[in-house]
């Protein structure tokens, strides 16, 4: 959710995608409060973790959520 009070509004927010075997990063930018994520590995562990920005900038990053695939 977007914050209590803010002095500009939210311009979008950043998912930061990590798979966690290769370190390998991926940067989505997302316009809206929800994205779906395709082309994942099956059974693979993946950290999440979302930033906000507006035109100050990015805002602090939430801490890192680890999740993991299932079957197709």
């Amino acid at each position: 959710d977007p914050p209590s009070f803010s002095d500009a509004p939210i311009q979008g927010y950043r998912l930061f995608c990590t798979e966690t075997a290769s370190g390998r990063e991926q940067v989505v930018e997302v316009a809206g409060r929800s994205f779906r994520l395709e082309g994942l590995k099956k059974f693979m562990e993946y950290r999440l973790r979302f930033l906000a920005y507006n035109r100050h900038g990015p805002g602090i990053s939430t801490e890192e959520v680890t999740v993991t695939t299932l079957s197709d």
